[in-house]
């Protein structure tokens, strides 16, 4: 479906209701950003926070692809629900949730639809375009009454204090320059005993950083050049990792970095306690017997975009001895992603 057929051929479907229950939860007038011909809302922005928005021909054209991808929040519900339990937080029946960087909400809104019934989420991204989507995605589900979304900086203190339930981000916190604000966003609008929960990347990628490096000098000594792809993606990697590694916010090019941040818990732990929080909790991702073979896989995959892409026996083989030689439990304390739980 074109993003373009989201915006008109439907009945509107009770246009004024998000508006009025979500408008309680800001400080800030919601004003209208993108609608349907119809005029219903698709997309809020807080009055004077952001300028109204357009949807792009290239965005429109790639809408139906962009669509499909939303099978992906299968992953992202299994992460939620075994932070949930490994945990045991328990979170309030049909919850109101607050969402910080949602984009198309396939990391977060999905699966929080699916695993809190009766749940009322407000979305927040800047970019409207992600959120249009996300709208058209809960009109064509059934949940558009669940779901409002804003076109708004989740770090401001535009939302109501102490109003949520739960409030959750999937991937935000290592994209901000400054990541405590994004927990001290999520505890301004957390209830006494309400949840936050994050999704994050953590130092356990220096592993990989020094398997890829081994990889590197050995290819050298044997004389026996890489895939001219797979030395792309493994030297790319390398200095990502790098950068992520407690890096210097005032450095040359900081800024201009997308993921900033690899974290430590006990970085996390301190930051969280700081923003208010009084339980802070970690559910390791990984732990598997193979996971560096595994994840050098992944990385080559998406670094260049081909599914044949792989390293010669002798690169395996060292990527077994990291696998080998870390316990089970050493993989989880060196986790390379995590979901943190905290409590407010």
């Amino acid at each position: 479906m074109a993003f373009r057929d989201l915006l008109r051929g439907r009945s509107a479907a009770a246009p004024d209701e998000k508006g009025v229950w979500a408008q309680a939860l800001f400080a800030h007038e919601l004003t209208p950003l993108i609608a349907r011909d119809g005029g219903e809302v698709l997309v809020w922005t807080i009055d004077d926070l952001g300028a109204a928005g357009t949807v792009t021909d290239q965005f429109t054209a790639n809408a139906a692809e962009y669509h499909r991808r939303y099978a992906a929040a299968d992953h992202f519900e299994r992460l939620f629900r075994q932070g949930i339990e490994a945990t045991g937080v328990e979170i309030a029946d049909a919850p109101l949730i607050l969402d910080l960087g949602s984009g198309s909400g396939v990391n977060s809104i999905v699966p929080c639809l699916r695993l809190f019934p009766g749940a009322r989420l407000i979305a927040t991204d800047l970019s409207g375009e992600l959120l249009a989507m996300l709208a058209g995605y809960a009109l064509d589900t059934g949940v558009a009454g669940s779901v409002t979304c804003v076109k708004m900086d989740a770090m401001s203190e535009a939302v109501t204090p102490a109003a949520f339930d739960l409030v959750t981000g999937a991937s935000i916190l290592h994209h901000l320059s400054v990541p405590e604000q994004g927990l001290a966003a999520a505890a301004r609008a957390l209830k006494p005993g309400g949840h936050a929960i994050f999704h994050e990347p953590f130092h356990g990628w220096a592993v990989m950083r020094l398997a890829f490096q081994w990889i590197l000098a050995e290819a050298a000594l044997r004389g026996d050049a890489l895939d001219p792809a797979a030395d792309a993606v493994l030297r790319a990697t390398i200095l990502d990792v790098a950068a992520r590694s407690d890096p210097d916010p005032s450095a040359a090019g900081f800024a201009a970095l997308d993921d900033k941040w690899l974290f430590s818990r006990t970085r996390i732990e301190a930051s969280a306690r700081a923003a208010g929080f009084r339980d802070v909790r970690f559910k390791p991702h990984g732990g598997k017997p193979t996971i560096y073979r595994e994840m050098a896989a992944v990385q080559l995959r998406l670094g260049s975009g081909r599914d044949d892409l792989t390293l010669p026996a002798w690169a395996d083989d060292i990527l077994a001895t990291f696998d080998d030689a870390l316990t089970r439990d050493a993989k989880l304390e060196l986790m390379m992603e995590g979901t943190i739980v905290l409590t407010r």
